[in-house]
């Protein structure tokens, strides 16, 4: 054989050895899952035993946040790396341009050669207000099984009803049973639970909290709520507060309702994992697991998400990696990561680079245990607001550093203020803004927030 053709021979052969090795990836997240409803982050009411195991198998990000605590404008920043002051996406009308979309992880890997599916809520458009091409982007992925914002549990097929996640999860392991060893594979899973609409639950699926008695959480009481600023008190997220409030059997009709879907989204990531493992591609399959934000379920009588208070911004974070040694499976990791982490991080596995549009960084040195330089803060928004005759949000932003938490409302007149030690105030129920011995603090951040808005567009 002529040298010429045995380098070109031997050429072929590591660019198909290096296909091979490239990983499948798995990206799975719920729709308002705090962190604190995981049983592995010491949640001894909640049952969650396969996403217990895979972060006992892999690493467990303890401090894990969005930058946005909304489903459309924070899934365009899980999707684009990017903080909402750069996507732009910032209500559920608008979609993500063509060219924009093309910089996300799934067309970059899809691009690389990767087989991509999308199954869930994507949220980011409606179908019925713009472009459904956009807002419904089937011709991105090689399957597609995405809805919109407004989707419910109960789906009829062929006449007859299916529970959502039922059928996500039947078309995920189809997709499992489909690949083809010469082509890597990325799937993106994105529950449903524990959002509502709460109308229609698993038939086949019994309630294991319907008899269990759930603690509230600590500040879900009349003076944490009375403590809040008025505008909170009259804001979306306080209807409801005085049934919430009584601390009885009827008040733990929320937690309940949310727990038992996160443990419904659990039993399917785990018939989805022992598929893995059934087909034999558990070896090298990275699997994620996180949120797209959280959820207050009580916190200072409060409910749904958008402010800055920490359930709603904290969310669960695993990576299970198999190719990493087991040695190092457990680890926790105390950095402050970020929703806008996850495409860079993707990206990352599939040896690729990210593009200089994601603002994200790559969470694969902390996976492999690595000491790393890391971000010691970070810049929080909301902007959304909802249409009349629903109680209002206010316009949030603000700074969380890893001690320390400043939150501005803008449209407030005079602007309203907060600063919480979170060291000595976890429960974030000292407001320190005005107190003279913090002033210095104050003013540090609100010129850091200030920077932040600007240098991140």
């Amino acid at each position: 054989m002529k040298l010429t053709a045995i380098i070109l021979l031997l050429v072929a052969c590591a660019s198909l050895n290096a296909q091979e090795r490239r990983p499948n990836i798995i990206l799975m997240y719920t729709d308002d899952q705090p962190q604190n409803c995981l049983g592995v982050m010491g949640n001894l009411h909640i049952q969650t035993p396969n996403l217990d195991r895979l972060a006992q198998r892999g690493t467990l990000f303890n401090n894990a946040f969005v930058t946005t605590a909304i489903c459309c404008c924070n899934r365009a920043c899980i999707l684009t790396g990017q903080h909402m002051v750069r996507h732009g996406i910032r209500d559920f009308i608008e979609p993500l341009s063509s060219e924009a979309f093309d910089q996300t992880y799934p067309a970059i890997l899809r691009k690389a050669g990767y087989r991509t599916g999308f199954l869930g809520k994507y949220a980011i458009g409606n179908p019925g207000k713009s472009s459904r091409e956009l807002s419904l982007p089937a011709a991105k992925f090689d399957l597609w099984y995405g809805f919109d914002q407004g989707i419910n549990f109960r789906q009829d097929i062929d006449g007859k009803p299916r529970y959502l996640t039922d059928v996500m999860t039947q078309k995920a392991i189809e997709f499992l049973q489909s690949h083809k060893q010469e082509k890597p594979f990325c799937l993106t899973l994105a529950f449903k639970e524990p959002h509502g609409p709460f109308n229609y639950f698993d038939p086949n699926v019994p309630d294991p909290y319907e008899s269990a008695d759930l603690p509230l959480s600590p500040t879900c009481t009349e003076e944490d709520f009375a403590a809040q600023p008025e505008f909170i008190r009259k804001s979306l997220g306080a209807d409801g507060s005085q049934k919430r409030l009584k601390r009885d059997a009827g008040s733990q009709s929320e937690m309940k309702t949310a727990y038992r879907l996160i443990t419904r989204a659990d039993q399917a990531v785990g018939k989805i994992l022992g598929e893995l493992e059934r087909l034999k591609l558990d070896d090298n399959t990275v699997v994620i697991f996180s949120s797209d934000h959280g959820s207050l379920l009580g916190d200072h009588g409060l409910s749904g998400k958008w402010l800055m208070y920490e359930n709603s911004i904290r969310v669960p974070m695993i990576i299970y990696d198999p190719r990493v040694d087991q040695k190092l499976a457990g680890t926790r990791r105390d950095e402050m990561v970020l929703s806008i982490d996850l495409a860079p991080t993707l990206l990352a596995l599939a040896g690729l680079v990210a593009p200089q549009s994601m603002q994200g960084k790559s969470l694969v040195p902390m996976v492999k245990n690595e000491s790393v330089s890391w971000r010691q803060h970070f810049y929080y928004e909301h902007t959304y607001q909802t249409e009349r005759p629903r109680s209002p949000i206010p316009k949030t932003e603000g700074i969380r550093t890893t001690r320390w938490k400043y939150i501005r409302y803008p449209d407030i007149v005079p602007v309203a203020e907060q600063l919480f030690d979170l060291e000595n105030d976890p429960l974030e129920r000292k407001n320190l803004a005005s107190i003279a011995e913090h002033s210095q603090r104050l003013a540090e951040l609100r010129e850091l927030c200030e920077n932040e808005r600007k240098t991140l567009r």
